[in-house]
């Protein structure tokens, strides 16, 4: 592949309903000295310093540094310094501008993503809010995957649009995994999975919170704000989830009473388990059943 090399890729209607597709991908050297941007870029992403640069609202580009140094501003006048091995997520409708530094040129290899589907993924609890900058081992795993899907990407963009837009989540997720909000919680992340199977194989049950933190090696407080980040609610909200979803299965493929139910998915008693239920999805449990029958 050529040290610089831009590829962009003409996105389809049907591309668009996919929720996920590339708007292009390139790998650039600046030596030192030598004038940034170069002038070779498309009108839609060519800037200048004095100017700067705003993405289309539903396009995100990851720029990642491999070598060399420099600067990157979201806000005129708050610089920051960026180098081999940073990896910024630029985000649409987000100004920025950034150049490497002159006395030291940098390389840089980047992917333009879009699609409604990222509006998810690149947004809370997954990543912070911008400015998102994230650093990876220079000459690491990371440097390896994304050069070789550029190379991909250049390559058969055209005939394999699916594909590729696929792979680039699977380098959102390695990136996810080597956030700043991840760091260090790996080893919680594997005891938090192993509660959610303790409390999803023990429904029927009152579960012991405190005990099942003291399980997994951590303080209750602890437990209950690595549960939180991870699974989006408490365990105990997590818990009602899994028995409302439960006892939905069992009223739509079973005829067991409501009020066995009830029981099977740890509600105290039938009244209480027919106010949540309706609470949570808007009939009682007599209700969802007859509507279920109907469907049949």
């Amino acid at each position: 592949m050529d040290k610089n090399r831009i590829h962009y890729c003409p996105i389809g209607l049907v591309q668009r309903q996919f929720g996920i597709y590339i708007t292009g991908a390139g790998m650039e050297e600046t030596k030192p000295g030598e004038p940034y941007p170069h002038a070779y870029h498309s009108s839609d992403y060519y800037f200048t310093w004095r100017k700067g640069r705003t993405l289309a609202e539903w396009e995100y580009q990851i720029l990642y540094i491999r070598s060399g140094e420099g600067e990157i501003e979201f806000m005129r006048g708050k610089r920051i310094a960026i180098g081999a091995g940073s990896v910024i997520i630029l985000h649409p409708g987000e100004w920025h501008r950034y150049r490497p530094n002159p006395k030291t040129g940098w390389s840089e290899a980047y992917i333009g993503i879009g699609g409604n589907f990222l509006e998810r993924i690149f947004s809370k609890p997954f990543f912070s809010e911008p400015p998102t900058i994230i650093k990876v081992p220079p000459n690491g795993p990371f440097d390896k995957e994304i050069v070789e899907l550029v190379g991909e990407i250049q390559a058969t963009s055209t005939e394999q649009p699916y594909t590729i837009a696929l792979k680039t989540m699977q380098l959102v997720v390695s990136l996810f995994m080597e956030h700043p909000r991840q760091t260090g919680r790996a080893s919680y992340n594997v005891s938090i999975r192993r509660a959610n199977l303790y409390i999803a194989h023990h429904l029927g049950e009152v579960v012991d919170f405190p005990a099942l933190a003291k399980q997994c090696g951590m303080s209750y407080s602890l437990f209950r704000k690595r549960f939180r980040e991870y699974n989006g609610m408490s365990p105990l909200e997590y818990q009602l989830a899994l028995r409302i979803r439960r006892a939905i299965n069992l009223l739509g493929s079973s005829e067991l009473p409501v009020a066995q139910i009830a029981s099977e998915t740890g509600f105290e008693s039938h009244a209480y388990f027919s106010r949540f239920f309706r609470k949570e999805t808007g009939m009682s449990p007599i209700e969802y059943r007859r509507t279920q029958s109907k469907r049949d």
